[in-house]
């Protein structure tokens, strides 16, 4: 007899039933489920990421391109460029053509 309670004192030290086991399941569910969000939150900050940078890149192209036409802004040649394709003008006595069909 003494070896039988022995025995039934093990077993209530070792598995204390199914509830604890059960908890940690749920748990264990619940660290996945979360795991799952942040992947996919870091996921969506790395892509937001790439969309900036590419948007730096060209602001910085764009304003390249703008100290540039600051640079020759007294050219006479990028004047008359911009008179001509911006302002839509013309030397005095010059013909200007339009194509109006497709």
């Amino acid at each position: 007899m003494a070896r039988e309670e022995k025995r039934a004192r093990r077993r209530r030290k070792r598995g204390g039933g199914l509830l604890p086991g059960l908890i940690l399941v749920v748990l264990l569910f619940g660290l996945g489920v979360q795991l799952y969000r942040i992947q996919d939150q870091l996921q969506s900050a790395r892509d937001e990421k790439n969309e900036l940078t590419r948007q730096i890149s060209e602001l910085e192209e764009t304003n390249q391109e703008l100290e540039e036409d600051i640079a020759n802004s007294d050219d006479p040649e990028m004047i008359e460029r911009i008179a001509r394709e911006e302002l839509g003008m013309v030397v005095q006595g010059e013909k200007v053509f339009y194509n109006i069909g497709g």
